[in-house]
């Protein structure tokens, strides 16, 4: 009998203790508690500081992020050109077209001959497109019949010439041209040299840079910010040259010699920045 008995206590106290356990539980999921779990670190319930990130101290606010200013900047550089391009087109027509490839080629050999006084040598002077071709007569029955041909030699003339003298020097090529017999001038510019281009284009850009300086500091004074450092800057626009324009060629009579007149070269830059505010 006492084994029988000690058998029923054991089982008695086991049932007691198992009741015990599973109360515990269910108040606990119920309250949100956790039994025998302890958390690395952190000692804080889970339902605190909810809305701050991890790793954040407690009590202090997240920084805003404070922005950027985002202009375009234009510049502009100009001088005076100092160099004189003119293109000239050498034609001629015949029935062969052996004889007009041989009047072309006359022509530009005095051509050459004339622009020697004037100093400007055969190096100054570059061939651009050589033509031949027939030429048609449409007769209003039947089909078009060759009735000769074209032969076309343009070229290209440059000379370096004082910047306060170059229209004038330019009109005085002319004259030369047309004396030969020439008398297509399809194309007359004013240029600079490849040095002082390429000077002109940083200037266009440094004072590019500096008009969005400008404007940014205006809007940031507007907005009632701080303007802080450049973030990034970039090239917006390809560079735009303005070549001069040139006057109407005119001559009154032989004894009046051509003048031209050259405005400025000029060149601008668009830049695209950003600043910081602070």
């Amino acid at each position: 009998m006492s084994n029988q008995n000690n058998k029923i206590i054991i089982i008695s106290i086991s049932l007691l203790f198992l009741v015990v356990i599973l109360s515990a539980l269910f108040v606990c999921s119920s309250s949100g508690c956790q039994i025998g779990v302890k958390q690395p670190g952190n000692n804080a319930p889970r339902n605190m500081q909810m809305d701050k990130p991890m790793g954040m101290p407690a009590g202090k606010e997240m920084d805003k992020p404070k922005g950027i200013i985002l202009v375009n900047g234009e510049g502009m550089a100009s001088d005076k050109p100092n160099i004189v391009s003119i293109r000239v087109d050498i034609r001629a027509e015949s029935e062969s077209a052996e004889e007009a490839t041989r009047v072309v080629a006359g022509d530009f050999d005095r051509l050459v001959k004339s622009l020697g006084r004037k100093n400007i040598g055969k190096n100054d002077i570059v061939s651009n497109n050589f033509d031949l071709g027939p030429v048609y007569y449409y007769p209003r029955e039947g089909p078009p019949v060759i009735s000769g041909y074209r032969a076309t030699h343009s070229v290209t003339i440059t000379k370096q010439a004082n910047p306060d003298d170059i229209g004038k020097e330019a009109g005085e090529i002319i004259d030369v041209i047309t004396d030969t017999g020439i008398n297509d001038i399809s194309l007359v510019q004013f240029l600079l040299d490849e040095k002082t281009a390429n000077e002109l284009k940083k200037l266009a850009l440094e004072n590019a840079v500096e008009n969005a300086k400008d404007k940014a500091g205006t809007l940031a004074k507007a907005s009632d910010v701080e303007l802080g450092g450049v973030v990034a800057v970039s090239e917006s626009a390809q560079f735009s040259i303005a070549e001069p324009r040139y006057a109407m060629m005119e001559r009154a009579d032989v004894m009046m010699s051509t003048e031209l007149v050259a405005g400025n070269y000029d060149v601008t830059a668009s830049v695209q920045v950003k600043f910081r505010i602070i």
